[in-house]
C-alpha cells in the first residue's frame, strides 16, 4: 500500500478510520487495572491514575480501614486508617491525602486523617460527623466536603485549609451519596446523590450556583477532576456504567464502565481516572482505568492530513470557527478590571490592576494552570491600566500602565519571580500588546495619556521605536508576536483595525461591533487572531483570518473594562473586567476540530 508524504509539509498518515472529531474526552475508553486486594464498597479514594490510594470500605465481614496503594499496575497493602469505616471521602495525592468523615453501620464520625505516604495521622475533626457526602479531591490542605447524612440528609458545606475545618455556605439541595470534583477549597462541583437526582452545582468559594443537570439522575456514583473538568461514572440504579462528562456548561455522555456498579471510588482528572471497587450485585475488587482517545485516535493538528485506508479517500483535519463556543472557567481570587494578562488557554497570569474606580492600584499577581486560579510574587509596581504579553505563565513582561500616572515601568516574570528591566520611551497606560510573547521578542502600541500611534519593540534588554500606527488609539485589542500582530478598535479608532508585517503598520478590514473599547484579545499572528468583550458590557467575540472579521459565540456575559484575555483565536481564556460590577469569572473559548475530504483521487 502506498504511504504519501510530505504534503504541504505534513506526514500523511494511512490509518483504517477517521480520527475521532473531537479527540480527547469524546475518545476516551475505560480498560481493566489491577484489582483491589480486597473487595468492598463505599471505600474512600484520591490521586492519580498511576498513582492512587483507596482505603476503608465495607467488605463481605466488617466495616474495614485496609488502606492501598495503586502504582499504575497493582495493588499493594499499606497502613492501615486509625478507624475502620465506610462511605468516607477522600481527597489530596497518593503521598498526600485526607480521609474525612464517614460510619460503620451504628456511628456517623466527624474523624479526619492525614496520609504521607507511609502512615495515617488523626488531624483536626469535621464540626460535623456525618457520612457519605461528596468533596473536592485534588487538594490535601484546600479541600472541601459537603452534603451526606447526620442520620438525615444533610446540605452542610465544611472547608479545610490544611489546620481546620470551616463551615461555609450550604448547598442548595440537602442530599447524600452525592458525587464531587474540584481543585480546591474554593472551587468545586457536586453532582448527583439520594432520591436519584440528576442536580449539578458548582462552588465558587462562596456561594453555591445551580448548573446543567446530569444525563443520567443517580446516586452513589464516582468521580474525578474539576470544576469546569469533571467525570461521572457509575452508580445507583441498580449499577449503573453511564459515564459523562462535565465541560464548565454542560454534561456528554461517554462510554460506559465494563463493569456497572455502585458504590465506587473514583479519582484523577477528566482525562486519566480510576475507578475502583463497589457494589455490581456483590462487592467488587475490580478497578478500571479510564484513558482519553490518545494520539493515534484524535486530531492533533489543524491542517494535518490523513489517508483512511477503509474508504481510499485522503482527508483534512479542520477548525470550523463558526462553531466554537465558550464554557464557564474557575473564579480568580480578585475581582478588579484593566489587569495585564498573559499565557494561554491553560496557562494564564493575571497582574496589577484595580477593583473600582478609586481605588488603590494592585500588585498583586494570580497563575492558572486551566483548574484553579493560585497567588503568586507580586509585581514591583503596583498600577493599574497595565498590558502584559507571554504565551506561558511562567515566561511574562508587563509594561506600562497608571501608577498613578503614565508610566513605562517594565517587568520581567520567570515563573517565580519579578525583575524590573528598561522603560519604555514613551510612558503610557491603556497601550496593547503582541499578546503571545516571548517576554524577549515584543511589541507595543498606542495607549494614553493622550491617543498616541507611537509603536516600540522589545529585543529582550531595551524598547526601540519603530513604525508608528496610521491611526493613534488607546484601549485596543491586539493580537500577534513581534513580527505578525494585529490590533483593532480602541476609544480613538472606534472600530479600525491595522495589521503589522514586523516594520510596517496597514489599514485592513474593520471589526463588526463599533463600541469596542477596553476589548479583551487573542490570538498567534496577523493573520490569526480573536477578540471579546468591551464597553458598554459586550458579550460579542470576533475571529480575524488575516482578511475579515467573522461575529462567532458570544461569551455568556458582557463584560467591559476587561483588558484581559490570553490564548489563541482557537483556545482562549477571558477574564476579569466589569460584570455588573467586576467580576473575578472567567470563559473558555475552544474552536472544535472536524475532518474534511481532500479532493484527491488515489489510484
Amino acid at each position: 500500500m502506498t504511504d504519501f508524504k510530505a504534503i504541504k509539509g505534513f506526514t500523511v498518515q494511512s490509518i483504517a478510520t477517521d480520527p475521532l472529531p473531537q479527540g480527547g474526552v469524546a475518545g476516551g475508553a475505560w480498560a481493566s487495572g489491577g484489582a483491589v486486594n480486597t473487595a468492598r464498597q463505599q471505600p474512600g479514594g484520591n490521586g492519580t491514575q498511576t498513582a492512587g490510594l483507596a482505603y476503608g470500605g465495607e467488605s463481605a465481614t466488617a466495616y474495614a480501614a485496609l488502606s492501598e496503594e495503586y502504582n499504575g499496575t497493582a495493588w499493594s497493602e499499606g497502613n492501615d486508617l486509625n478507624q475502620a469505616r465506610a462511605f468516607l471521602s477522600g481527597m489530596g495525592t497518593q503521598t498526600a491525602g485526607l480521609a474525612a468523615g464517614g460510619e460503620d453501620g451504628s456511628s456517623k464520625y466527624n474523624n479526619s486523617e492525614e496520609y504521607n505516604g507511609t502512615s495515617w495521622t488523626e488531624g483536626n475533626n469535621l464540626n460535623t460527623a456525618r457520612s457519605a457526602m461528596g468533596s473536592s479531591d485534588q487538594s490535601q490542605t484546600s479541600g472541601l466536603v459537603f452534603g451526606g447524612t447526620t442520620g438525615s440528609v444533610s446540605a452542610l458545606n465544611e472547608a479545610y485549609d490544611g489546620t481546620s475545618w470551616t463551615e461555609v455556605a450550604d448547598l442548595n439541595t440537602a442530599r447524600s451519596t452525592l458525587a464531587g470534583s474540584g481543585a480546591s477549597s474554593t472551587s468545586a462541583l457536586a453532582f448527583g446523590g439520594n432520591g436519584v437526582v440528576a442536580i449539578t452545582e458548582s462552588w465558587d468559594g462562596s456561594s453555591w450556583t445551580e448548573v446543567a443537570d446530569l444525563n443520567t439522575a443517580r446516586n452513589n456514583l464516582a468521580s474525578s477532576g474539576t470544576k469546569g473538568a469533571a467525570l461521572a461514572f457509575g452508580g445507583h440504579p441498580p449499577n449503573l456504567a453511564n459515564t459523562e462528562a462535565f465541560d464548565g456548561t454542560s454534561w456528554t455522555e461517554l462510554s460506559d464502565l465494563a463493569t456497572g456498579r455502585r458504590e465506587l471510588t473514583g479519582f484523577g482528572t477528566q482525562t486519566l481516572a480510576l475507578a475502583v471497587a463497589g457494589n455490581s450485585g456483590s462487592r467488587t475488587a475490580v478497578t478500571e482505568e479510564w484513558t482519553a482517545g490518545g494520539i493515534g485516535d484524535k486530531i492533533v493538528n489543524e491542517g494535518e492530513v490523513y489517508y483512511n485506508t477503509a474508504t481510499d479517500l485522503i482527508k483534512l483535519s479542520k477548525k470550523i470557527f463558526g462553531t466554537g463556543t465558550w464554557a464557564s472557567g474557575n473564579v480568580d481570587n480578585t475581582k478588579a478590571g484593566n489587569r495585564a494578562s498573559a499565557g494561554s488557554q491553560t496557562s494564564a497570569l493575571l497582574a496589577g490592576g484595580a477593583p473600582s474606580t478609586g481605588s488603590p492600584f494592585l500588585n498583586n499577581v494570580e497563575l492558572y494552570d486551566g483548574s484553579s486560579w493560585t497567588e503568586v510574587a507580586n509585581i514591583n509596581t503596583a498600577r493599574n491600566e497595565v498590558s502584559g504579553a507571554g504565551n506561558v505563565n511562567t515566561d511574562v513582561i508587563i509594561t506600562g500602565g497608571n501608577v498613578p500616572g503614565a508610566s513605562g515601568v517594565t517587568e520581567i516574570w520567570n515563573g517565580s519571580g519579578w525583575t524590573e528591566v528598561a522603560d519604555l520611551n514613551t510612558a503610557r497606560q491603556y497601550l496593547g500588546t503582541s499578546v503571545q510573547g516571548p517576554s524577549t521578542a515584543v511589541i507595543v502600541f498606542g495607549g494614553r495619556p493622550s491617543d498616541t500611534a507611537a509603536t516600540e519593540s522589545w529585543d529582550g534588554s531595551s524598547w526601540t521605536e519603530v513604525n508608528d500606527l496610521n491611526t493613534a488609539r488607546s484601549s485596543s485589542a491586539g493580537g500577534g508576536i513581534q513580527t505578525s500582530a494585529i490590533v483593532g478598535g480602541g476609544e480613538g479608532a472606534n472600530s479600525n483595525t491595522e495589521s503589522w508585517d514586523g516594520t510596517s503598520w496597514t489599514e485592513v478590514a474593520n471589526l463588526n461591533a463599533p463600541a469596542n473599547i477596553h476589548r479583551g484579545s487573542a490570538g498567534a499572528s496577523n493573520t490569526s487572531a480573536l477578540v471579546f468583550g468591551g464597553q458598554p458590557g459586550l458579550a460579542i467575540t470576533e475571529n480575524w483570518n488575516g482578511s475579515s472579521w467573522t461575529e462567532v459565540g458570544d461569551m455568556s456575559a458582557g463584560r467591559a473594562l476587561q483588558q484581559a484575555g490570553a490564548g489563541t483565536s482557537i483556545s482562549a481564556i477571558a477574564m476579569q473586567g466589569r460584570v455588573a460590577p467586576f467580576s473575578g469569572a472567567t470563559e473558555e473559548f475552544t474552536v472544535p476540530e472536524s475532518i474534511g475530504n481532500v479532493s484527491v483521487d488515489v489510484d
